[in-house]
């Protein structure tokens, strides 16, 4: 039995299931994402009991890795799915997810999106306007098939955490202000063929004070506390994501700490609980593999160039987002800071700056930690450079998980106009 996860072997090789890193770069290539289903088990086994002290349901966050493959083995392990558009619907399908499972979020969903979601009969819209609902009430009036509502309350609670990943502030675009609440759900009782199913939050991601957790799920279960005693029927709180996992070492999220907040607030609650792990359960599971290109130096500063760059890894320049960078192999020498960087012609193509590492040599492989959250899914073709390639490691074998177009592929989508 291997251990879960990207693991050193006696001589300092990196290893994945048994398999050297060096060995799958070999035969794949690089840019190469790789994904380890070990590590993506035992973190779902590990939320999983977190939540079961409260009956609670997983629901994989798909936007963090909407690979069907990846979808699949959570819905395996028992997951249901979180979903924000319907393509995302689409490869949950595909994947094997039942609709009964599906949760609809998203603050966007178009009439058309609607209208598959009801005929598909997904779990629950999680809802985010009064306007929303009225355009689902008329889509399932049309359809004379019901829908069932969940409302997303805006707590106006911001988290220590991102601004662009921060979501419990009534100055974003997300939920329903508290003090409108009372007069939605007083309306979805009135239509017919729209069925009220409970309240939904969720702050933001990368939370690490859970506080801020404890803040905004009391202030859900008051309100539902509310709704119920003047005689409304709240059978669900959707209790979203967020748990904060750590990019700069390898250590576990705090799914303690978590289990003590809902243990606190829901424990022998008669509230159906659900909850939206998306990147506490993939991130770690996923490495990203780039080769050295060269090694470049102006005046004082190093610049290492690597076959990586912002259309595969988007995250350091889009969120200043830390990756630990290490190489493959050990690499004796001398320890230097350096940019390490991308081919795309941006000053913002990074992958980190003023890194401290070993110096390295033209073809050395490196590898980027905590890649398995929103790195391929927020991929581009930026600079007509094709994707990185992604395999699935299970049970010690290696498995390419899409296809990668050539660039060839990629112009053949194009409409040739002839101009004459």
């Amino acid at each position: 039995m291997f251990p879960s996860g990207f693991y050193r072997d006696e001589n300092d090789e990196l290893n994945v299931q048994g398999i050297k890193i060096d060995a799958l770069t070999a035969k794949y290539g690089t840019p190469l994402f790789i994904y380890d289903t070990g590590l993506m088990k035992e973190r779902y086994e590990l939320f999983l009991n977190t939540v079961k002290s409260v009956k609670g349901n997983i629901h994989y966050a798909v936007k963090a890795n909407d690979s069907v493959n990846i979808i699949k083995f959570f819905g395996k392990l028992g997951a249901g799915a979180d979903i924000v558009s319907i393509g995302e619907f689409h490869k949950c399908v595909a994947a094997g997810i039942t609709p009964d499972k599906i949760i609809f979020s998203g603050v966007g969903k178009d009439k058309n999106e609607i209208e598959t979601a009801i005929r598909n009969n997904i779990l629950q819209f999680n809802i985010e306007s009064e306007e929303e609902l009225d355009d689902i009430y008329e889509i399932a009036s049309k359809l004379k098939l019901t829908a069932n509502i969940c409302l997303r309350i805006n707590p106006d609670i911001a988290p220590n955490t991102h601004k662009k990943i921060s979501t419990g502030e009534k100055e974003t675009k997300f939920g329903i202000d508290n003090e409108n609440i009372l007069s939605i759900y007083q309306k979805l009782h009135k239509l017919k063929y729209i069925n009220p199913v409970g309240l939904g939050v969720h702050i933001g991601s990368q939370i690490f004070d859970f506080n801020f957790f404890h803040k905004a799920y009391l202030n859900l279960k008051t309100v539902a506390d509310n709704l119920k005693s003047i005689g409304f029927k709240v059978p669900t709180l959707d209790l979203g994501g967020g748990i904060g996992i750590y990019y700069d070492q390898n250590k576990n999220p705090d799914f303690d700490t978590y289990k003590k907040v809902i243990s606190d607030l829901f424990l022998d609650s008669e509230y159906k609980l659900s909850f939206e792990p998306g990147r506490s359960l993939i991130a770690e599971a996923g490495i990203l593999v780039t080769k050295v290109i060269r090694n470049k130096k102006n005046k004082d500063k190093n610049f290492i160039v690597i076959d990586v760059a912002m259309n595969n890894l988007i995250r350091p320049t889009l969120y200043d987002a830390y990756h630990k960078i290490e190489p493959v192999k050990k690499i004796p020498g001398k320890e230097i800071i350096a940019d390490i960087v991308g081919p795309i012609c941006e000053t913002g193509d990074f992958i980190a700056l003023n890194r401290k590492i070993t110096e390295v040599s033209n073809n050395d492989k490196l590898i980027i930690r905590t890649t398995g959250a929103y790195g391929s899914v927020m991929k581009s073709n930026y600079n007509a450079r094709v994707d990185a390639l992604e395999i699935l490691i299970y049970n010690g074998k290696s498995y390419k998980l899409k296809k990668t177009d050539t660039i060839l592929d990629i112009i053949s989508k194009e409409k040739i106009i002839d101009f004459v």
